[in-house]
């Protein structure tokens, strides 16, 4: 599959109301997809998709897109501050580093530190504080600082 029929898929899906599109062809498989409603709505910016490319050995690849999504790495309760009463721990627009700490996650009564895996500026917070978030769910979507 050519990159340039993979970019005018990621143009067709930006542009369209389409949440989710997988699409395989000479063995290798495509998926793009949004956040899910309720991250959309709370959402200040609506980014591209995000995009996975599988070639047949099932290893991912990583497209040039110039933002950069963090996820949430389990189920749970997302917090935008430290601890209660403290402001949020960063804003859209802030730029932030490689290792920052950028929010928590509350699973089973343990909480847990959701660091920035790249330097950048945060463009979006898909997800209000105290939102119940999925493993994989779209946190953070970052821009590259340049």
């Amino acid at each position: 599959m050519d990159l340039v029929f993979v970019q005018k898929l990621i143009e067709f899906v930006s542009r369209s109301p389409i949440a989710e599109l997988e699409i395989e062809r000479d063995g290798v498989r495509v998926r793009m997809f949004r956040p899910t409603a309720s991250a959309q709505s709370a959402s200040q910016v609506q980014p591209g998709p995000d995009v996975t490319v599988r070639s047949p050995d099932q290893t991912s690849t990583s497209l040039p897109i110039a933002r950069h999504s963090i996820r949430a790495p389990l189920t749970g309760v997302f917090y935008c501050s430290g601890t209660e009463g403290e402001p949020p721990l960063v804003a859209v627009g802030d730029v932030v580093a490689e290792g920052q700490k950028i929010g928590v996650l509350e699973a089973m009564k343990t909480f847990n530190v959701v660091e920035s895996d790249r330097a950048g500026r945060i463009v979006q917070i898909a997800f209000n504080d105290h939102a119940a978030v999925q493993s994989g769910d779209v946190l953070f979507v970052l821009e590259d600082e340049g």
